[in-house]
């Protein structure tokens, strides 16, 4: 048998260090892999204490960038682009895992997001995000 070297002190064969590195890539793939999931988690947490029915101020504090009045003036910037709400307490509101996914959008995606619920992005915005 054809010697490789130690390895954590012990004496291995080429074809035995070819398993070992095989199984060290596997384990960091699942170190990559519970480290996401964990932070999914966390990600999920922060949101846990959203009420079901997300009103536009709730969800434009929490998305930051335009102001409330641009996000007021342009419905496509908001959850579902402005479509898909329901009024709770005279109030347009939005279910909380959509705001949640609306969160998410920036805007390279917002033409695929809009596209999604049928509605037409303003030609300044089509540009955006480099696509």
């Amino acid at each position: 048998m054809r010697r490789s070297g130690d390895i954590w002190g012990i004496r291995v064969n080429a074809e035995e260090n070819l398993v070992l590195q095989g199984l060290k890539l596997e384990i960091a793939n699942l170190a990559l892999q519970i480290a996401g999931q964990r932070q999914a988690e966390v990600e999920a947490g922060q949101y846990r204490s959203l009420p079901e029915w997300v009103t536009l101020e709730q969800a434009a504090a929490l998305k930051g960038g335009p102001s409330l009045t641009t996000y007021r003036q342009r419905q496509f910037l908001q959850p579902c682009c402005g479509r898909d709400y329901r009024i709770v307490g005279g109030r347009h509101c939005w279910h909380r895992d959509e705001v949640i996914r609306w969160l998410r959008i920036t805007d390279v995606e917002l033409k695929r997001y809009a596209a999604e619920r049928s509605v037409k992005l303003p030609e300044t915005y089509e540009k955006r995000g480099g696509e």
